[in-house]
């Protein structure tokens, strides 16, 4: 669930796809130039044996006029006995004394020392407008910071965690008294994080401080190619904001957890139980290769596309 808020940052405004009706007048209706309802997701079957599992891409941010979802994704989800979510967020708890060791600098460096003084100038000006003194956060690491960044602008996004596509599944497993089995945690997400390179971590946080003002129209952007089905725009935005980052970042925060999502989802089609799960993970492990689907489809598995 890190994904989308870290490394949206194209703001052009979407183009209106071709062979859409009536789509002026739902953005106009909108108040916002953006239309939000539609038939969007990205979802994967994979069969073995007596064993189902469908691969829903999510996006962790939402809006209300989501819902619901298509068809075909509110049936796959309907027949699963099992849900596997990247983490579960009801139960996750958050180790603040941990979370602050891999957070804080481990030595007298501080953000000013890492940073270039016109990106240090510029992040203590969004945090001022935000009500909040850099300085109060200077030996804490840039990849914390960039957690704050992201917080921040998901305010201001027409989109809200509350509507999530994830959280949207995982509150109905609760309800139907599904099984809820983490592919992650919480702990190893920010191990991701915090085990970037310092390199990384101020180029990261460096393109997201110069790039901030524009983040919200970006977030709003994800939400739009995801709800219409633009897979190739959705693509796009992802791999110029990971490109962005640099290549350590792309493999700590996508490759490499796409390599063990899979391994797991093997591990599952091979026990071949009989049951049926279902998979939400951010569209970024489905879409951006070495993608879950493509690592089951390297092992074997005929993996099939089915919206």
């Amino acid at each position: 669930m890190l994904l989308v808020a870290g490394c949206s940052d194209n703001n052009n405004e979407p183009e209106q796809n071709e062979g859409s009706t009536g789509q002026d007048t739902d953005q106009e209706a909108s108040g916002t130039g953006l239309d939000y309802e539609g038939e969007g997701g990205f979802l994967w079957k994979v069969v073995h044996g007596e064993t189902t599992i469908y691969v829903q891409g999510t996006i962790h941010l939402g809006h209300e006029d989501f819902y619901p979802l298509v068809p075909e994704i509110e049936e796959a989800y309907e027949s699963s006995d099992v849900v596997l979510p990247e983490i579960n967020m009801f139960e996750a708890e958050v180790n603040e004394e941990e979370i602050n060791d891999m957070a804080l600098f481990e030595d007298d460096t501080n953000l000013q020392d890492v940073l270039s003084e016109e990106s240090y100038t510029k992040l203590s000006d969004i945090f001022e407008e935000n009500d909040m003194m850099l300085e109060d956060y200077d030996d804490f690491q840039p990849w914390f910071i960039g957690t704050l960044l992201g917080e921040l602008s998901n305010e201001q996004s027409e989109l809200a965690p509350e509507y999530g596509v994830d959280l949207y599944f995982l509150q109905r497993s609760l309800e139907d008294n599904k099984e809820i089995v983490e592919l992650e945690s919480i702990e190893m997400q920010y191990d991701v994080l915090s085990g970037n390179s310092m390199e990384t971590q101020v180029q990261m946080l460096e393109h997201t401080v110069e790039a901030f003002e524009d983040i919200d129209n970006s977030l709003n952007q994800l939400g739009y190619s995801w709800i219409h089905n633009d897979t190739d725009a959705f693509v796009d935005q992802l791999s110029e904001g990971l490109g962005s980052y640099g290549v350590e970042y792309q493999q700590q925060l996508n490759d490499n957890r796409n390599v063990n999502m899979a391994n797991k989802l093997d591990e599952i089609l091979q026990m071949d139980d009989g049951q049926t799960y279902f998979v939400i993970i951010g569209s970024a492990h489905v879409v951006i290769d070495p993608s879950v689907p493509s690592e089951l489809e390297e092992k074997g598995y005929e993996v099939e596309r089915i919206h």
